[in-house]
C-alpha cells in the first residue's frame, strides 16, 4: 500500500473515494480529534512567546532565567522518575547485557512487571497516551487489515498486553482489488500517530515466538493505521486470502485433474502396447506433471514471503524505539509536555494580567480559552489544553495565586524565578527515594 498525506482538502484524484465509517470505529470513539498535546518543540514555542508577548530586553532575560529554572526543575523530577523504572526494568530488560548477581523468585519477578507497567502507564498518562482497552484491540483486529493477506492473532499468547496510542487523523491510503478489476481506489483511514506497546509472553514449554517470558518487550511506532494494529502484535500468523490460496489450489486442482486424465489414457495405451519408447514417454510426462506441482508449492511460499517482507518492511519503518530506549523518549516527551504547558500558561496569564484590565485575575475557564486561542493563532491546531494540571504545576511552584472566587494571579516575572529557587532547593532537600529490587 501506498500512504499518502493527511487528507485536508478536495480530491482531486479521478478514482472514487471509499470512505470508512469512523463513527463504528473502536479505537476513533475514545481519542479525542482535537489534540490534548502541543505538538511543537519547546525552544521555538520559547522563541515564539518573546516575539509575540514583545518583551523588552529585561523581561527576555527573566524569562529566559524562568525557562531554565523550569527545565531544570521539571528534569531533576523526572530523572527521578527515570532511576525508578530502571531499577525496576532492568531484570525484565530483554536487551539488558549485565550479569544478575540477585536471582528473583517468579512472584518478585511477577511483582516487577505489575510495578513496571504501573509506573510506565501514569508515564505515559503524562504525555498524553490513552490507554486501549483488550475489547478495543480485539475489535480492532477484528476489522481487518489492508494487506491482502489476513493476520491471525493468539492472545492467549500473552501474560500481559498493553497498548497506548496518542494522536489521531484520518489519512488516505492507496490500493487495488480484484473486485475493482486491479484499478487504483482511495480509502479513508484512521491512524495512530504515535503507538507505544507493552508486552510479556506466557511461560509455555511450547512457545515458539522466540520471546523471553521472564522479560517485558516495549515497542514504539509511528504513524499506524488502525486496521493494520494486528501486524504489530507478536505471534500473528500470515493467512492467504482466498484469492491468493486460489491463485495456488486452482491450477494445482486443475493439474492433478489433467494427471489424472493422463495417467488413465496412458495405462490403456501400455496395456495394448508396451514399448521402449512408450515407457520414457511415460517418464518424461510424470517428471514435467510433478515439477508443476513442485512450481506450485514453491509458488505458494513466494506468495507468503512477499507477504513477510512487506510487514517486514513496514515495521522497519514505522518502528521508533524498543525496550529500554522506550522509557527514555517518554520521559523526554512527559519533560517537555509538562515544560511547555507551565511556560505557556504562566507567560500567557503574566502577560494578560500586566494591564490595567486584569486586577482581578482570570478564571481557569478563561485562562483555557486564552492558551487555546493562543496556540491555534501560532500552530493552526485545535490543542485541547489541559488547563487544571497546568494551574496546579504553577500552583505548586508557586508562580501563582488564586483568590476564593477561583481567580488566578500570576508572581511577578521579576519574582518568578527566586520563587522556583525556593523549590529547586526542596527537590535536594528531600529527594525522592529510589526502590531497591
Amino acid at each position: 500500500m501506498e500512504h499518502k498525506p493527511e487528507r485536508t482538502g478536495q480530491d482531486d484524484a479521478p478514482h472514487a473515494i471509499v470512505v470508512q465509517r469512523i463513527q463504528e470505529d473502536p479505537i476513533a470513539q475514545r481519542l479525542e480529534q482535537r489534540h490534548t498535546f502541543i505538538p511543537v518543540r519547546c525552544c521555538d514555542l520559547n522563541a515564539k512567546l518573546m516575539e509575540t508577548l514583545k518583551l523588552d530586553d529585561a523581561q527576555k532575560e527573566a524569562f529566559n532565567l524562568l525557562t531554565r529554572r523550569l527545565q531544570a526543575i521539571f528534569h531533576a523530577e523526572h530523572l527521578s522518575a527515570l532511576l525508578r523504572l530502571e531499577n525496576l526494568y532492568g531484570p525484565l530488560d530483554p536487551d539488558d547485557d549485565a550479569v544478575e548477581i540477585t536471582h528473583l523468585s517468579q512472584t518478585q519477578r511477577d511483582h516487577h512487571v505489575d510495578q513496571l507497567l504501573d509506573e510506565f502507564s501514569g508515564l505515559l498518562y503524562s504525555a498524553h497516551y490513552k490507554r486501549l482497552t483488550r475489547e478495543e484491540i480485539e475489535r480492532a483486529v477484528q476489522m481487518g487489515s489492508q494487506w491482502s493477506a489476513k493476520l491471525e492473532v493468539n492472545f492467549e499468547l500473552y501474560d500481559r498486553l498493553e497498548i497506548f496510542a496518542r494522536g489521531y487523523r484520518v489519512v488516505e491510503v492507496s490500493r487495488r482489488r480484484w473486485q475493482n478489476l486491479y484499478r487504483t481506489e482511495v480509502i479513508e483511514l484512521p491512524e495512530l500517530q504515535r503507538l507505544i506497546m507493552a508486552f510479556r509472553i506466557k511461560p509455555d514449554e511450547k512457545n515458539s515466538s522466540g520471546f523471553d517470558p521472564d522479560k517485558v518487550y516495549l515497542k514504539t511506532f509511528k504513524n499506524i493505521p488502525e486496521t493494520d494494529l494486528e501486524m504489530l502484535l507478536p505471534g500473528a500468523k500470515i493467512k492467504l486470502s482466498m484469492v491468493d490460496r486460489g491463485k495456488i489450489i486452482l491450477p494445482t486442482l486443475s493439474g492433478m485433474a489433467i494427471t489424472i486424465y493422463k495417467l488413465i489414457r496412458g495405462l490403456i495405451v501400455l496395456t495394448l502396447a508396451v514399448t521402449v519408447s512408450a515407457i520414457l514417454a511415460w517418464i518424461v510426462f510424470i517428471g514435467a506433471v510433478g515439477g508443476y506441482i513442485v512450481k506450485s508449492v514453491l509458488g505458494y511460499f513466494r506468495t507468503k514471503s512477499k507477504f513477510e517482507f512487506g510487514l517486514t518492511r513496514s515495521l522497519y519503518l514505522k518502528n521508533l524505539d524498543n525496550n529500554s530506549s522506550v522509557l527514555f523518549r517518554i520521559l523526554h516527551e512527559a519533560e517537555e509536555q509538562e515544560l511547555m504547558e507551565a511556560t505557556l500558561c504562566y507567560m500567557i496569564l503574566w502577560d494578560y494580567c500586566r494591564g490595567e484590565g486584569c486586577q482581578s485575575g482570570l478564571t481557569e475557564n478563561e485562562i483555557d480559552i486564552i492558551v487555546e486561542a493562543y496556540l491555534f493563532e501560532q500552530t493552526k491546531i485545535d490543542v485541547d489544553f489541559e488547563i487544571h494540571d497546568a494551574l496546579g504545576k504553577l500552583a505548586r511552584l508557586g508562580l501563582t495565586d488564586v483568590d476564593a472566587q477561583g481567580r488566578w494571579k500570576p508572581i511577578p516575572l521579576n519574582k518568578s524565578v527566586q520563587s522556583l529557587n525556593e523549590n529547586w532547593e526542596k527537590i535536594f532537600r528531600h529527594p525522592p527515594l529510589v526502590p531497591t529490587p
